[in-house]
């Protein structure tokens, strides 16, 4: 009877000791509210939304489910791996027409003092290191163009290494385009690097695509490049942050069409509670075909901690066109022939 009571404590242990060595975080974010917008169709209507369209996703911060694990291998090493699921509030549905479960990270990877190594999908290059210098801190996405920056907020089928060698974080990528007979189409392949030391950070990217150049079957594809640059500066309550980027995209012809985007904004913790973000964005979109277009952005946000993990907020923005052309890439399309469109959103969000 003691040696079987010996044998099950030794066991115990061990299993404690397994079980230390992984980890598995369940963490999210549940984001509702109310958003005004004029000029929400054709006819000019107003409209007031919570739960439809892109606003039902989290007007502040995106609504998220995530599980993220690591296993401690020994030697500084580790395994980790994240999956992470998008959902709209007001309707509890996924939050993407194509029904994928895992549609914001699902991804596994190995880990040291000489970096990460990750395979599936996550988050680019172009957009972590945009995250450095975005004034808003990729909050109010629906409304702020910069996340899905040239199409580059998640790639499938990624491979990913990330080290940070004190204030220096180096990125590379290769997405594969799994075309049968070809390395290169359908490809995404990125550098980036990125400095955080004391009140500075700053950050530079390049993405190259081989991308098809319609939905047909069998249509040839195109080079398409994305670069970006920026840098923030934060002395006690006050931070500002400016970036640049453009995408020059090859036409079939031989033309090219360029959109460039252009940001400056700033921050300030009125108290350690509540803080006020304002941002100035304009797009310009210059078409081979001639539909050139323009997009300014303003918005001011306030945010009111009510705890670590709940806050209150509130916006007002205004998005003005000029122009023949629209890209879906603008995010906030106008309707009609309108040159303006005005929205205010005010909601709560919670982390867990």
């Amino acid at each position: 009877m003691k040696k079987s009571l010996l044998a099950l404590a030794v066991i115990g242990a061990f299993a404690g000791a397994a079980q230390a060595q992984t980890s598995v975080t369940i963490y999210g974010s549940i984001d509702a509210g109310v958003r005004y917008t004029n000029n929400a169709d054709a006819a000019g209507n107003s409209r007031v939304s919570m739960g439809t369209g892109t606003f039902g996703n989290g007007n502040f911060n995106r609504n998220r489910l995530g599980f993220k694990g690591v296993e401690d291998l020994g030697g500084g090493m580790n395994a980790h791996f994240t999956i992470e699921t998008g959902f709209n509030s007001g309707t509890g549905t996924l939050d993407n027409a194509a029904n994928r479960l895992f549609n914001r990270s699902a991804f596994v990877g190995l880990g040291g003092s000489w970096g990460s190594l990750d395979l599936g999908r996550q988050y680019s290059v172009n957009f972590k290191t945009i995250a450095l210098y975005d004034p808003f801190s990729y909050k109010f996405t629906s409304i702020v163009p910069l996340a899905g920056n040239g199409g580059l907020t998640w790639l499938d089928n990624d491979i990913q290494y990330t080290g940070t060698f004190g204030p220096i974080t180096a990125r590379a990528e290769w997405a594969l385009g799994e075309v049968a007979g070809s390395n290169t189409n359908g490809a995404t392949r990125a550098v980036g690097i990125g400095y955080s030391g004391g009140p500075f950070s700053a950050g530079a990217a390049y993405t190259r695509r081989d991308v098809a150049a319609s939905a047909v079957a069998g249509a040839p594809f195109v080079d398409v490049d994305n670069w970006t640059v920026g840098g923030a500066f934060t002395t006690g309550p006050f931070r500002v942050a400016a970036g640049y980027a453009r995408q020059e995209a090859d036409t079939v012809a031989g033309a090219s069409n360029e959109t460039d985007d252009m940001w400056l904004g700033g921050s300030f913790a009125l108290s350690p509670a509540a803080q006020l973000t304002a941002g100035y964005y304009r797009t310009k979109l210059d078409a081979a075909a001639g539909a050139d277009a323009r997009r300014n952005t303003w918005i001011i946000g306030a945010t009111y901690a009510l705890s670590k993990r709940t806050n209150l907020y509130a916006d007002i923005d205004r998005s003005t066109y000029n122009g023949t052309g629209n890209p879906a890439t603008w995010g906030i399309q106008r309707a009609g022939t309108y040159d303006s469109v005005t929205g205010v959103s005010i909601g709560v969000n919670h982390l867990f």
